[in-house]
């Protein structure tokens, strides 16, 4: 019963923070800066609190450098990717509606964006991809391909859920595509045995887009 009482708390713990970051105090569209602050404590610092109060090693939830070459390659093939999704994305006229606003602010200032986006998407990638996936299903102590036990394919999928539904009120292709796109993520930090990868490549594909949404 005791090797289920950490995963336990993670799964519990999780599933608050993904609600703390969706229900967050503050609008993304016109409080972006503390948007992303919100989300850095509440997908970063506090898993990272929950994780030493359970005297889990930061190194065994993705926080490593883990294979940064194959990570490496992964971040320019998932751009590659999502460029041409993000070319077609930028000129619905959902996608404009929603993200235009943040593309203003893109405008405005740049850096304080990146920054920022990084910040947001440290803690996000780190809750789904990190805290969540390995919290759960525990660090492989070998490399693997895929998943080779069913507690780590339900670690994807119970993150994954979490991840797609907190993408609920978003263009629905977007929120249709985030249930893959959370799997494909799992399988980079669990191939990688990091969530650095995951961090690059989200903060990568969302700057793009809303850059491109910002030319259309």
């Amino acid at each position: 019963m005791r090797q289920w009482a950490n995963p336990l708390v993670v799964a519990v713990s999780g599933i608050l923070l993904t609600l703390a970051c969706y229900y967050a105090p503050y609008n993304q569209h016109t409080h972006w800066l503390h948007w992303c602050m919100w989300g850095f404590i509440c997908g970063f610092l506090v898993p990272v609190g929950v994780a030493i109060a359970l005297g889990i090693r930061l190194s065994d939830l993705g926080l490593a450098i883990g294979d940064w070459v194959l990570g490496a390659v992964f971040v320019l093939v998932g751009l590659v990717v999502m460029a041409g999704f993000g070319i077609w994305a930028a000129r619905q006229p959902d996608f404009q509606a929603y993200y235009a606003l943040i593309a203003v602010q893109y405008q405005n200032s740049p850096l304080p964006f990146w920054v920022s986006l990084l910040a947001y998407m440290t803690g996000w990638e780190f809750l789904f991809r990190g805290f969540l996936l390995f919290g759960i299903s525990g660090m492989p102590k070998r490399v693997e391909i895929l998943p080779s036990t069913l507690r780590a394919w339900f670690a994807i999928g119970f993150s994954t859920l979490l991840f797609g539904l907190s993408h609920w009120g978003k263009p629905l292709p977007e929120f249709l595509g985030s249930f893959i796109a959370g799997v494909i993520l799992c399988l980079i930090a669990w191939r990688t045995r990091s969530c650095l990868a995951p961090i690059l490549l989200h903060t990568l594909v969302f700057g793009m887009f809303v850059n491109l949404v910002q030319k259309f």
